[in-house]
């Protein structure tokens, strides 16, 4: 049958309003995703400069717990930020309902909690008595103790896959569906007391633990899969290993599943190793000393027969500490010369060694993206925002605060998730790309630079300055150099990009037209149409959800945007966002536009069919608060 299709014109109404629904989940899937990021540049700057003070504390205890009070509060917003993410989203797609965000956190423990029930320990204690961890099983997968704890983590304290944000957003998307489904659902009268509203959480229970045991079979082949990519990435030519690692790696962030991809290369043989074997140990160096007479002048004290390391990051911090230092030879031909093993000549003296990968190869590009490109691209997502619009200022403050968290403490996190959810691509098929470059670049030109938390300005000072101005030869220069040389490759980018395509970033909305002081005072001294009577004209025959009366300032402002929106019985749904009232209504054609300009709305936006947008400022949230409290009490 063929399908009938209203048009007018030329114009496809269906396809109009089809487009008009994905603005309007778009939308509140921003809008949702705005509360957890805005709490991430404090998290991110505490557990940042928290973790730098613990790493530096030593054996001052009160330096350990001075910073342990800083890293474990921002720590514990990172490690909840899946389930934030839930409810986030549950909330914002069921009119702000909190039983939607209960439920959200009810699905989130149910999830990962059945996912727990499948992890089997093999393991055997040792003639110390010693626990040693062999394997674990999980339903029909084996997994060696590495490849495990790359794929799982722990949310909450329970044992579970490492689904990370997309896991949040499935489950936070799951129950508001379910909530908008079941909300108003009648049961039986013995059973009637779950009814409703009390019904979500336990059909949000239900369905989480089947969601729960899909994952468990389908996540851990797609984790492994990642694993072993990562793993057998370390024979790529030199070079490209780090291009296609810094890629990948950006990537995955999303999915989570960056954890199982890096865990291999910076934690076993495949991204390095040192290995003092015993033919090595007794072997001689360029100036004919054994190695064991070399390192026992300055390591006596240290079994070198036993000493191995493997994995990029463990390889750096082993070479930093133990090699990168001036050796004084102490017998033979060459007695009392002195030579230095740093981080850039280390392959050329340990050559009688079983020596694998150039320490900080998985690790050293994360500095010149998340100290300079990304701070770059804040800056571009700040001044495309006109200058006259007060929006401007809400833009440095959200961006601005959260360029200088990835600057200071390489927490991305609050930039990325923003123009991941508002344009995917921006992500995947910019930044992405730019970060595996960086990676490439400061692996060929020969840096070598390590890192413990992130890549910001913190550990680059601890792990890149701090080594090469004790002689270690770092090459700590080049994230700058390298940096520098990205900052208006980011910029141009994405100015151009968000403008070509109208990306909605914070404080932008690309259907947002500036207004004039001509264009206020022409709506000031409109003449009213017909079918379009003023507020006061209106506000005397308003139905009794409407309370006209003198209260506060907000209340009266309410009731007369109520009124410019053609009464309540044409408003289906109010909402906000930082500056944005959104509201949804029945015809959008009873909107009276001159009236909201009269009531201080600086723009009037039209997304689609069924929504008219009012720019109010700063003051959009409270009077979404206040409209809803007339209209639907049953909300507050």
């Amino acid at each position: 049958m063929k399908k009938n299709i209203q048009r007018f014109g030329e114009v496809d109404v269906t396809k109009v309003k089809q487009k008009g629904n994905v603005q309007e989940i778009i939308a509140k899937l921003s809008r949702g995703l705005m509360l957890p990021i805005a709490m991430l540049p404090i998290a991110g700057l505490f557990l940042g400069i928290g973790s730098t003070i613990v790493n530096t504390a030593g054996d001052r205890h009160w330096q350990e717990i001075l910073g342990s009070v800083m890293r474990v509060p921002g720590g514990a917003i990172f490690a909840a930020l899946p389930c934030l993410f839930a409810v986030a989203i549950a909330i914002s797609f069921t009119k702000d309902s909190g039983t939607a965000g209960l439920s959200a956190v009810v699905g989130w423990l149910i999830f990962n909690s059945i996912q727990s029930v499948f992890v089997i320990t093999n393991s055997h204690v040792d003639d110390a008595g010693k626990t040693i961890i062999d394997s674990y099983d999980y339903l029909f997968y084996h997994f060696e103790p590495s490849m495990f704890e790359s794929i799982f983590t722990s949310n909450f304290g329970i044992a579970s896959l490492q689904t990370s944000v997309f896991g949040g957003i499935v489950v936070g998307g799951t129950v508001a569906v379910l909530y908008n489904k079941f909300k108003n659902i009648q049961l039986p009268s013995i059973i009637g007391f779950f009814s409703g509203i009390r019904f979500i959480p336990i059909i949000s229970f239900v369905v989480m633990l089947a969601l729960g045991i899909l994952f468990s079979v389908v996540w851990p082949a797609i984790g492994m899969g990642i694993f072993y990519f990562g793993y057998y990435l370390g024979s790529a030519p030199y070079g490209l290993n780090s291009f296609v690692f810094g890629l990948v790696e950006r990537a995955l962030v999303p999915f989570g599943l960056h954890h199982a991809f890096y865990a291999p290369l910076w934690y076993t043989p495949a991204g390095g190793q040192f290995i003092i074997t015993s033919e090595a140990f007794n072997g001689t160096t360029d100036l004919g000393v054994t190695w064991e007479n070399l390192l026992n002048t300055k390591y006596s004290d240290v079994d070198w027969t036993k000493i191995s390391t493997t994995g990029d990051q463990n390889l750096w911090m082993f070479v930093n500490n133990y090699l990168c230092n001036t050796f004084t030879i102490p017998s033979g031909p060459h007695e009392g010369e002195t030579f230095t093993v740093t981080l850039s000549n280390f392959h050329e003296y340990l050559h009688t060694t079983d020596v694998m990968g150039n320490p900080g190869q998985y690790m050293q590009g994360k500095y010149p993206f998340m100290m300079f490109g990304l701070p770059a691209a804040a800056a571009a997502m700040i001044l495309v925002v006109p200058k006259c619009s007060e929006n401007r200022k809400q833009a440095i403050a959200i961006i601005g605060s959260s360029a200088l968290t990835s600057f200071l403490t390489g927490i991305t996190e609050p930039l990325e998730f923003t123009f991941l959810f508002l344009a995917p691509w921006l992500f995947w098929c910019i930044h992405a790309p730019l970060a595996g470059i960086c990676f490439w670049l400061m692996n060929l030109l020969g840096a070598h630079i390590g890192m413990t938390f992130s890549g910001g300005m913190l550990d680059y000072a601890i792990y890149g300055i701090l080594p090469d101005a004790i002689g270690h030869q770092s090459v700590s220069y080049w994230p700058v150099i390298i940096g520098v040389t990205i900052i208006p490759i980011y910029y141009l980018l994405f100015r151009t990009l968000i403008l070509k395509f109208d990306i909605k970033t914070p404080g932008r909305d690309s259907a947002v037209r500036l207004f004039t002081k001509a264009d206020y005072k022409a709506a000031k001294g409109a003449t009213p149409t017909d079918h379009q009577p003023t507020t006061s004209e209106i506000v005397k025959t308003q139905n009794d959800k409407t309370i006209a009366s003198h209260r506060g300032k907000y209340e009266e402002l309410a009731d007369k945007v109520i009124v410019a929106y053609g009464g309540a019985e044409n408003i289906k749904n109010v909402d906000a966002c930082i500056t944005k009232l959104r509201i949804q209504v029945v015809d959008q054609s009873k909107v009276n536009k001159e009236e909201l300009m009269k009531l201080g709305a600086r723009g009037v936006i039209k997304p689609s069919p069924q929504s008219v947008y009012a720019v109010f400022g700063n003051e959009a949230d409270i009077i979404k608060n206040k409209i809803n409290e007339v209209l639907f009490p049953e909300k507050n």
